[in-house]
């Protein structure tokens, strides 16, 4: 048995597909889920063994008093939710994005300092295998100087068919929160955290109000109610000059998914999908791949990543700092595409 208790809050997809899982592959029993829909909670804990289902959050937080929670929640009620499981007394593991503001991010980590406990976003694709080999590379000095970034999340119809991902009020942003927000902290991540001072964004929609859309995924969205952008473009400066193009979308005419980072240096440069390094040996272009011998298994990694910095054995795998730096780029981009020029960021 492990010496830590841990609760989710939420069992929707986050909790489904990473947070349980990922417990579960760490070999951490959780004791107890909660939701508003109890079936829906009952049939995940039935899937984990989970003990305890509850549809009241606080009461499970007094009942169960656990160490730890996961917060699998719209992004709008990550605020609330994780300040009220810290002064409850436990570590928490937040799903991305952290907050819907730089203003409430901060709150978030002021109130995990003043409680003494650990908060982490789940941003766990930075634990995918081909990422971390790329990371690998990049620490070896293999790139020189770092200065130019790209980050992709493009779905050519992949605009989320559950929960309230297209509705402001719920979700608060569309891909730019929901996919863009990995690969913009994956980039970050493998560039060394470079700190953000300007950005340029536009965002756009295109096809999320349309009703044939809609229609060819059974309209599992009503169009007159999606109020999100649908595709977004930002432009990153950084301090030490280097830059960073990010582009995402959940729907877009192109000919298939894409997900990855090429990063350029003097000195070479990366993808991340295949993992690759491109660069010059004895005055000739040299390509090099990389292959993973091990699974890539990113939500047990960050699970596993949690676990020990909340037993203090190594530090969190995301850290403050790192979450930070990503919330001002998104809300900067967001900024930049209302008010149609380039933004300051702003803490």
């Amino acid at each position: 048995m492990s010496d830590l208790k841990v609760a989710v809050i939420g069992a929707g997809f986050a909790a489904r597909v990473v947070h349980l899982p990922g417990y579960a592959g760490a070999g951490q029993p959780v004791a107890a889920i909660c939701d508003l829909k109890t079936e829906l909670a009952r049939g995940l804990a039935d899937q984990f063994g989970v003990a305890n289902v509850y549809d009241d959050w606080r009461k499970m937080l007094e009942i169960e008093k656990p160490d730890i929670v996961s917060i699998c929640l719209p992004n709008v009620l990550h605020h609330e939710f994780t300040i009220g499981a810290l002064e409850a007394g436990a570590h928490v593991l937040c799903e991305k994005p952290l907050a819907v503001s730089v203003e409430q991010a901060r709150e978030m980590f002021d109130a995990a300092k003043k409680a003494g406990k650990i908060l982490m976003a789940a941003q766990f694709m930075r634990n995918d295998a081909d990422a971390r080999a790329i990371k690998r590379v990049i620490e070896s000095g293999a790139l020189g100087e770092v200065y130019h970034a790209e980050a992709d999340a493009l779905r050519r119809l992949g605009i989320p068919t559950w929960g309230r991902f297209h509705e402001k009020a719920a979700s608060m942003g569309g891909p730019l929160l929901d996919i863009g927000v990995h690969m913009l902290d994956q980039a970050i991540w493998l560039m060394g955290n470079p700190e953000a001072v300007r950005v340029s964004a536009v965002t756009q929609q295109r096809f999320g109000r349309r009703k044939n859309v809609a229609a060819m995924m059974r309209n599992a969205w009503d169009p007159e109610k999606f109020d999100v952008e649908d595709f977004a473009v930002a432009f990153v400066r950084f301090e030490d000059g280097s830059d960073l193009i990010l582009r995402t979308s959940w729907a877009a005419h192109i000919k298939e998914n894409k997900f990855g980072v090429t990063i350029l240096g003097t000195e070479g440069g990366v993808t991340t999908g295949p993992p690759a390094l491109y660069h010059t040996r004895n005055g000739v272009l040299a390509d090099e791949t990389f292959e993973n011998l091990r699974e890539s298994r990113s939500a047990v990694s960050q699970a596993r990543g949690f676990l020990r910095a909340v037993r203090g054995e190594s530090p969190a795998p995301v850290l403050e700092e790192e979450t930070m730096n990503v919330q001002r780029i998104l809300n900067a981009a967001y900024r930049s595409a209302e008010e149609g020029r380039e933004v300051a960021t702003e803490d």
